[in-house]
Parts: structure tokens; C-alpha cells; sequence
């Protein structure tokens, strides 16, 4: 074989290695691409059964507990109801979201349909469920909206606790998606673990001749993979404030985190409906136990101040002339206007909730201020069929945001509202209801004063307070005159107008500093808290040159002078307890009664105890005193 047919056989030789190697580069490098395409497919279709299977299940639980949670409410409302027309519209609503409620459980059973574990959860479901209607449907009894007791504690107990069950249901099913989420997630890292293990096998092979594919794949390739699973693994395990890499690219990876991105963002959003929905339940709860309007206006304060940060918001409440209304609490730093004319707002004068910043078409409300933004909302609280107040909140995002992202928050958080004004109004309605019964249980119709069993209470607080600070509290007994001819000579309805006109007298007298009452007919008490025997007998004879100078119209006509008749004591100077100061009080009164009727009396010292008997002087003093 000559020289020149080896070297054409070695440039051959070489040829073909050549080309071998290039083709071997091309097959190394064809493989890569095609490894990572079906990598890059496996976790599109996990991302995308994650968004097909896992979210839509765990929307529909989301919804069915919201469901649930107006269920609830709308059947405490209808309880606590005693109107006819109000119970009928109660029942009417219950009725709707029943429909929707049971609409939601059917679309959710057809879903699951074929997942034997999901129908297993969800049989247990219905059975706790079917248990809650039934507290429910007791509740609804009109019989046991008689019996308070009972009905509070079939809601706030046996109802309650029943909820409850079903609420624990509905939280097994979310688990159960989400640990079926996990085990996809498992699987797309098993698959990454495997396929990083070719890439290393193919990537030493080719290090002499693919230097440059190798950092191309590890840069562009592997590593996205790595923290794309990552950050799915994060999401997966509750952690959705992870950043999401490569969603600027515009590549299938970028795809990819773009679509990831939307999963964690609708977790988010899911996350925060299921925490709104248990912090609404638990502040229904927290609510119906506020002993006062101020306590209660403190814990709505305090609860939408963490339910919506990004929101600024007013309370206002009707004034009891219902011709404004008065701010009763703000939130986040709102700038509160102390009162508005009903006329100022849209959405009491169109008697539903306003939402300015969404229409082509809106006005804003004239009780707002120039700095406050587009996006803002009025709902009215309603309780019993009547507006009791409105609930003013303002959306005030810090920093940039795209438009359309606002506008969904903002759509939420007036979602978010909505459900909050229903637990406001009830616990509103609730508290004064509450108020109004007490203040019937101790407040004298007629006169508008305090009664009998007030003072006696009273009494018994002042007392004890006196003698832990060695201080006094006098007594004032007092009497009208000639009550019984007033009402022979004019009527039954002409001594209630002198009684109502004594009992303004008092109240304008004895604003902040004493506890006037009715004790009984034409008979008053009156308790001054501090004062002895000397000051108290001052006031008495301030209040019965009052009344008498007071003048009484009935029926067009002028009613003959009022006076009255005074006795006065003081506690602990003629007795340790409320009995013994009113027999020294009253001896005092029939005292003034025997001089003549129109006079103030001291209780005389043989009525006080030994230990505290005032001396002679000092009666005699208060006695100049009050000539």
C-alpha cells in the first residue's frame, strides 16, 4: 500500500471519526433536547393536573363552607326574629341559599363521582350535615323563640358545636386534595431526581466535545428545572410567599412559572377566603358576648382592621332621633366625620350597598372628604328589617399596582364587607335589644326615672363604696302633696302628667352626681352619692324650690301648684343599710308632712346610730341651712 493511500485511508479514517463525533454530538445533544421537552411536559401536565383537579376541589369546598356560614347565619337571624313579615323574608332567604347550597353539593358529588375516597368524605359530610339541619329546623320552631334560654343555648351550644362537625368535614376534604397535591409534586421531584442523574451521564460523555451544550443545559436547562420545583415543592408544603422564578421568559418555562404564579395566587386567595370565613364564624361568636355598644363597637374595630389591612373604614350608627348618624369607631387610621345627614349617602338613599369606582356611570356621597379615593364602599346595616347604621370602607393600596388587579381586590374586599356588615347588624340588633330590656327591667315608665329595684342595686354599690373610703351618701325621701285630691279633683291622667313633670324636674336636676327614683305612686328617692347631711339637704331644697316654681299643663289647661315634701338622711349616720337610712328619711318626710306640707325635713338624731349620731349643733345648723 503506498504513502499516499494510507494518508487518503487516515484522512478517511479521520473524516468519518469526525463526523462520527459530530454525529455523536448531535445524538448527545438530540437526546438532551428531547429529555428535556419531556421533562419540561411532566411537569406542565403536573402543574396542569394541579390546576384541573386540586383547585376547582378545593374552590367548591371553599364555597360549600361560605355556603354554610350564610346558612348559619341566615337561621340565627330567623331565631332571633319575632315579626311575622320578618320571619317570612328570613325564611325566603333561607330558602335561596338552601337552593344554592344543595345546587353546590351536587355539582361537588358529581365531580367526586368516581374518587371513592372524596364520596367516603362526603358521605360523612351529609350525615353531619343532615344532623345540623336538624338543630336547625329547631331553631326555626316559632315555640322556641319563646323560651330565650333555651334558644341561646341551642345556638350558641348544641348548634354551635353541631357546625362545627360539618365544618370539620368539609377541612377533611381540603386535606385530602392537598395531600393528593403533595403526591403529585413527590413524583414530579422523583422524575427531576432521575433526570438529573442522565443529564450528569450524558454530560460527562460529552465534556471534551459539548463543553459549551453543557453549561448551555445546566444554565438554561437544569437549573430552571431545579428551582421551578423548588418553589412548586414550597407552594405545595403552605409556603405561598415563595418567589416564582423565570415568569419573565417567554419560553415554555416562563409558561410554566406564569402558570404556577396563577396556582399560587389562587391558593392565596383561598387560603385568605377559608381564614375570613373562620374568623367570621369565631367573631359571631365573639360578638353575641359584648355586655355594651362600646365594647362592641371596639371588637368590630379591631376585628376589620386585620380582616382587610388595605382598607380604611367608618362604623356610623343612627342617632335615637334617626335624623343622623354618629361615628362610632374607625379603622386603620380612617379620618372619622363625627356625624352625616342620611341624604349625604348613596347607598341609604337607594337602600342597598354602594360601590363607587367600578361604573361608567356613578356619583360619589356627599358626607366623603376630597382625599378620599375612587374605590370605596357604603353598605347599610340592616337588623329586623330596619337601617340601625352604615358601614364606610375605603380601598387604599400603598405603592403601584396594575388596574385590573386593584379592581379585584377591591371586588373582594366589598365581598368581604358584605358578609361582615350581616354579623355587624346582628350583634347591633342584638345589643340593644339587650340594652332595651334592661333598661325596661330598671327604669320607671311614667317618669322616665330609675325604679325601686334600681335603687336598691344602687344602694348596695354606693353603700359599700362609702364605707371603704369613709365617705356618705344621702337620702333624700320625698313626697308630692296632696297627690291623692289631684287625682279626685282632675283625674288619674292629670297626676301622671304632675308626675312625668316631677320627674323631668329630677332628671334636670340630678344629672352626673345622683341617682334619682321612683319608689312607688307619688313617692321619690333620691341617693347623692358623697354627700352628708348638710349637702344633702342643700339639694333637697334646691329640688322642691324647683317644683314648686314649676308649672303643669293638662288638657289646655293649667293644673293647680306642685309641691313637694322632703326628708332627708344619710348613710352611715342613721343606719348601715338601705332600710334603716329610709325609716330615718321617711320620719323626716312625715315630719314635714305634720309642719305644713312644702318643706324639707332633717332626720332627727335619736334615728342615727350611736357611733356616727350628728350632735345637736350640726342638726341645728342644717337646719338654718335649709330655712
Amino acid at each position: 500500500m503506498t504513502s499516499a493511500s494510507v494518508q487518503a485511508s487516515l484522512a478517511v479514517s479521520i473524516k468519518w471519526s469526525l463526523l462520527a463525533a459530530v454525529l455523536f454530538l448531535l445524538l448527545i445533544l438530540g437526546g438532551v433536547s428531547v429529555m428535556a421537552q419531556l421533562r419540561l411536559a411532566a411537569l406542565g401536565q403536573t402543574i396542569t393536573q394541579l390546576g384541573q383537579q386540586h383547585l376547582p376541589e378545593v374552590r367548591r369546598l371553599g364555597e360549600i363552607e361560605l355556603a354554610m356560614t350564610r346558612i348559619r347565619l341566615t337561621s340565627v337571624r330567623l331565631a332571633l326574629t319575632t315579626s311575622a313579615e320578618q320571619r317570612q323574608d328570613t325564611q325566603e332567604l333561607l330558602a335561596r341559599r338552601l337552593e344554592n347550597f344543595d345546587r353546590l353539593l351536587a355539582e361537588h358529588q358529581k365531580s367526586i363521582a368516581r374518587d371513592s375516597s372524596a364520596s367516603l368524605l362526603f358521605a360523612t359530610f351529609l350525615a353531619k350535615w343532615k344532623h345540623y339541619r336538624e338543630t336547625q329546623a329547631r331553631m326555626a320552631d316559632p315555640a322556641m323563640a319563646r323560651d330565650r334560654e333555651a334558644l341561646d343555648r341551642l345556638i350558641n351550644a348544641d348548634s354551635f358545636a353541631a357546625f362545627n362537625d360539618v365544618v370539620g368535614a368539609i377541612d377533611d376534604g381540603i386535606r385530602l386534595a392537598n395531600l393528593r397535591a403533595d403526591d403529585a409534586v413527590a413524583k414530579a421531584e422523583q422524575e427531576r431526581a432521575t433526570f438529573a442523574i442522565v443529564l450528569v451521564v450524558v454530560n460527562s460523555f460529552s465534556v471534551m466535545v459539548g463543553l459549551a451544550t453543557l453549561i448551555f443545559v445546566v444554565r438554561e436547562v437544569s437549573l430552571p428545572i431545579r428551582r421551578m420545583t423548588e418553589a412548586m415543592e414550597l407552594i405545595a408544603k403552605g409556603n405561598l410567599s415563595t418567589e416564582i422564578p423565570f415568569a419573565d421568559r417567554r419560553n415554555e418555562l416562563g409558561l410554566m412559572a406564569r402558570a404556577l404564579a396563577i396556582f399560587r395566587k389562587s391558593l392565596l386567595e383561598n387560603e385568605r377566603l377559608s381564614a375570613a370565613t373562620r374568623t367570621l364564624s369565631e367573631l359571631s361568636e365573639w360578638l353575641q358576648a359584648a355586655k355594651s355598644e362600646p365594647e362592641l363597637y371596639g371588637m368590630i374595630c379591631d376585628v376589620l382592621a386585620r380582616l382587610m389591612p388595605e382598607c380604611k373604614g367608618t362604623l356610623y350608627i343612627y342617632a335615637k332621633s334617626r335624623d343622623i348618624l354618629d361615628a362610632v369607631t374607625t379603622w386603620n387610621g380612617e379620618q372619622k366625620t363625627p356625624c352625616m345627614h342620611p341624604d349625604d349617602c348613596w347607598a341609604l338613599r337607594r337602600g342597598h350597598p354602594y360601590l363607587h369606582g367600578v361604573s361608567q356611570t356613578e356619583f360619589r356621597c356627599a358626607h366623603l372628604t376630597d382625599d378620599v379615593p375612587e374605590d370605596y364602599c357604603c353598605i347599610p346595616t340592616l337588623a329586623h328589617g330596619e337601617t340601625v347604621g352604615l358601614l364606610h370602607f375605603e380601598y387604599r393600596q400603598a405603592g403601584t399596582e396594575p388596574t385590573g388587579e386593584r379592581k379585584a381586590k377591591f371586588a373582594d374586599r366589598h365581598r368581604l364587607g358584605l358578609a361582615c356588615a350581616e354579623h355587624i347588624s346582628v350583634a347591633i340588633a342584638n345589643i340593644k335589644l339587650r340594652d332595651e330590656l334592661r333598661d325596661r327591667s330598671v327604669r320607671d315608665a311614667l317618669t322616665g326615672l330609675n325604679n325601686r329595684r334600681h335603687l336598691i342595686e344602687t344602694a348596695r354599690r354606693e353603700f359599700a363604696r362609702a364605707t371603704s373610703t369613709n365617705g356618705s351618701v344621702g337620702v333624700l325621701s320625698i313626697d308630692v302633696d296632696h297627690f291623692k285630691s289631684l287625682n279626685d279633683n282632675h283625674g288619674h291622667d292629670a297626676g301622671d302628667a304632675v308626675l312625668r313633670c316631677v320627674g323631668e324636674c329630677m332628671r334636670s336636676l340630678f344629672r352626673d352626681d345622683a341617682i334619682p327614683c321612683r319608689f312607688g305612686g307619688e313617692e321619690f328617692v333620691v341617693l347623692l352619692p358623697g354627700a352628708n347631711l348638710e349637702r344633702a339637704a342643700l339639694r333637697a331644697e334646691e329640688l322642691r324650690s324647683q317644683i314648686e316654681a314649676m308649672s303643669v299643663r293638662h288638657v289646655g289647661g293649667r293644673l293647680p301648684p306642685v309641691t313637694v315634701s322632703i326628708g332627708v338622711a344619710a348613710f352611715p349616720s342613721f343606719g348601715d343599710n338601705l332600710t334603716d337610712v329610709l325609716k330615718a328619711s321617711d320620719a323626716a318626710l312625715y315630719e314635714a308632712k305634720g309642719k305644713g306640707r312644702n318643706r324639707v325635713e332633717l332626720a332627727s338624731a335619736s334615728s342615727a346610730r350611736e357611733r356616727a349620731a350628728p350632735t345637736p349643733d350640726s342638726v341645728d345648723g342644717v337646719k338654718a341651712l335649709v330655712a
